[in-house]
């Protein structure tokens, strides 16, 4: 972690003019990159975009949910300014905030949005475990939510400027769109990233909290083992099936996001390969076992019935889009919903028939604290 705090006033300025006059626009931070990069569309909306037929002909910020449905759709902001860091004039920002603002029709709202109780969330492991004894999937994953009231001294710029200097290898961004509503967050975990040539994915699973040891030195239960593996065999077998046959394979090996450890596998393959199939490979790996379960549609009928609220674009993907022939799609974890007055934390969990309910609980309460220590220590 970074003990320099990082100054942006111009940056910061640009953000809260945008969050205050319902600009759509995303700030974004690269891993182990130095730059943020902000995106702003003023002059019309996001457009919602078909996630298998769009993505290869589109440029701009993408948002998806983790399943699409009438109330969630993908949405591309296509930016009519990008600027760099706090590179941002003040005559622009001045100019800005004349702007009347685009009016965020269905704009979400905290109030349906109930914390998840111990009890429920043991309850929904424990019937995951007598599905897949059942033979209905072989795991699935449950998440959980935490509805709490804003501090009265939170700015939801400088959180996002503590994120980045605190978590330097994570996909850190801020984003404000119509119907999609205001997201921060600090994921680990890439979905597919294409850069010189390459196309790079990993497999992460399995969960551990960090404490201070070396990174090689912890070790894997059985059922944390099995989660990965089957994480790793469903991306490997996606992508074959896709015609990629020249795949690089590199893993497992621990690998540390903030207060946690992680099995991750890393994939990677050249860009050819593919050719125009980017958007078939999104849509058949999202949403992966590390997020729903597998089978897909068992896991997802499964959550729908079981999970007493709407993750919306938790578990989703994000990030920037053939930007500079370049894209950096990331899964939308370790996040938070930023209401008027309330913010909702989400956090989840794979279930297998390994799982054991009271220690999945903690593994949630573990990957909460990513953002609830930096909204305590901004």
């Amino acid at each position: 972690m970074s003990s320099e705090k990082t100054s942006y006033p111009s940056l910061v300025k640009l953000q809260q003019v945008c969050l205050n006059q319902h600009i759509p626009f995303a700030s974004y931070r690269l891993p182990d990159k130095p730059e943020i990069i902000t995106l702003v569309q003023h002059q019309s909306y996001p457009e919602k975009i078909d996630v298998l037929n769009q993505p290869d002909q589109k440029s701009g910020f993408i948002m998806a949910p983790f399943f699409e449905t009438t109330t969630h759709a993908t949405y591309l902001l296509e930016p009519d300014d990008v600027f760099l860091s706090d590179h941002i004039g003040e005559d622009y920002i001045r100019e800005l905030s004349l702007h009347a603002g685009l009016l965020f029709s269905d704009e979400p709202t905290a109030k349906s949005i109930v914390t998840t109780t111990r009890e429920d969330f043991i309850q929904q492991v424990n019937d995951a475990r007598k599905a897949i004894a059942g033979g209905k999937f072989h795991k699935v994953v449950l998440s959980k939510v935490r509805n709490e009231t804003i501090p009265s001294d939170f700015d939801a710029s400088a959180f996002f400027i503590h994120l980045c200097d605190t978590y330097p290898h994570a996909f850190v961004s801020l984003v404000q769109l119509p119907q999609v509503g205001c997201w921060i967050g600090a994921t680990p975990e890439p979905l597919l990233v294409v850069e010189e040539g390459l196309i790079k994915t990993v497999s992460l699973a399995g969960t551990q909290l960090a404490t201070g040891n070396k990174i090689e030195s912890y070790k894997w239960s059985n059922k944390e083992l099995e989660e990965q593996g089957i994480v790793t065999g469903f991306v490997e077998e996606t992508l074959h099936t896709l015609g990629i046959n020249q795949l690089k394979v590199q893993g497992p090996e621990n690998y540390q996001a903030a207060n946690l450890i992680h099995l991750k596998t890393s994939f990677e393959f050249n860009e050819d390969e593919l050719e125009n199939k980017f958007g078939a490979c999104l849509q058949a790996l999202h949403p992966t076992p590390s997020v729903g379960g597998l089978p897909k549609e068992a896991a997802r009928q499964f959550i729908l019935t079981k999970e007493k609220h709407d993750r919306a674009y938790y578990t989703g993907f994000l990030g920037p889009l053939n930007i500079q022939n370049k894209s950096h799609l990331f899964v939308n974890l370790r996040c938070l919903q930023l209401f008027n007055k309330q913010f909702v934390l989400y956090s989840g969990a794979g279930i297998t028939a390994a799982s054991i309910a009271e220690n999945e609980w903690e593994e949630t309460e573990n990957k909460m604290m990513t953002m609830m220590n930096a909204m305590k220590n901004p």
